[in-house]
C-alpha cells in the first residue's frame, strides 16, 4: 500500500531475547486472516487486532479490515488496560481508519483518538523502541497531512524516531518506521535509517512486507 503524509500504521513484531526460545509471532507466516479468525476464536484480541490491520496494510483488505482491526483493539484495552500492546495496536488501528477517512474532521477525530493510544503505551513501557518509533511516525504524519492544525509536532517525531533508532538498531520494525517517520518531515537522516532497515535481514513474510514497505518509501525519496 502506497504511503504518502497521512496517519501511522504499524504492525507489532514481538521479539525474543536471552537464553530463552523466544515467542513465535503468530502472524510471521504472512496468512493474516487465518490468524485472525484463530485470535478470534482464541479470546486473543490483541493478535486479532494485528491481524486485520495486517490485511488492511499488506494485502489491501479495506475498511472492513480496518473496522475489525479496530473493534477488537478496543476489546483489548477494554479488558488490558495495564497492556502496552492493546494501546499500541488501539492506536495502529485507529491510525488507521484515520488515513482512510481522508480531511474531515471525523479523520482529525480519530487520528487524536489514536495519539492518545500511543501516549498511554508510551507511558506505560516508556522504554519500548517500537512504541515510540510509532509514535515518532502518528508525530510526524500528522504534520505532514496537516501542520499544527493536526496536533502533530515534528520535533517530537524527530527526537522519537532519532530515540528508537538508536535503541533497536537491528530491529526491522524500529528502523521501517522510524525511517518512514524522518521521510514523512523530510528528515536527512531518513534515507540511511530506512536503508538500514532495508538491509536488515528479513526472516518471515511478515518482516518481508514490512521491509517491502520501507523499500517502497526509501525508493520515493528525493535524491
Amino acid at each position: 500500500m502506497k504511503r504518502g503524509p497521512l496517519f501511522p500504521t504499524t504492525l507489532l513484531l514481538l521479539l525474543g531475547t536471552g537464553a530463552a526460545q523466544p515467542t513465535p509471532d503468530p502472524l510471521s507466516g504472512g496468512d493474516y486472516a487465518q490468524v485472525y479468525a484463530r485470535a478470534q476464536a482464541g479470546g486473543d484480541a490483541v493478535t486479532a487486532s494485528r491481524a486485520a490491520a495486517a490485511m488492511t496494510e499488506y494485502r489491501a483488505g479495506g475498511r472492513d479490515w480496518t473496522a475489525r482491526a479496530v473493534q477488537a483493539a478496543r476489546q483489548a484495552t477494554a479488558t488490558r488496560p495495564g497492556d502496552p500492546d492493546a494501546h499500541l495496536a488501539l492506536g495502529s488501528a485507529l491510525g488507521l481508519q484515520a488515513r482512510a477517512g481522508g480531511y474531515t474532521l471525523g479523520a482529525l477525530n480519530t487520528a487524536q483518538q489514536a495519539r492518545a493510544a500511543l501516549d498511554r503505551a508510551l507511558s506505560l513501557a516508556p522504554d519500548r523502541a517500537d512504541i515510540q518509533a510509532v509514535l515518532a511516525e502518528w508525530h510526524a504524519g500528522a504534520w505532514a497531512k496537516a501542520g499544527i492544525f493536526s496536533g502533530g509536532n515534528q520535533d517530537r517525531a524527530r527526537t522519537l524516531a532519532a530515540a528508537a533508532a538508536r535503541r533497536a538498531p537491528d530491529t526491522l520494525f524500529v528502523q521501517a518506521h522510524a525511517g518512514i517517520a524522518l521521510s514523512l518531515i523530510k528528515d536527512p537522516q531518513a534515507r540511511a535509517t530506512l536503508t538500514r532497515a532495508v538491509t536488515l535481514n528479513a526472516a518471515t513474510p511478515l518482516e518481508r512486507d514490512l521491509q517491502a514497505q520501507a523499500k517502497r518509501v526509501l525508493d520515493g525519496l528525493k535524491p
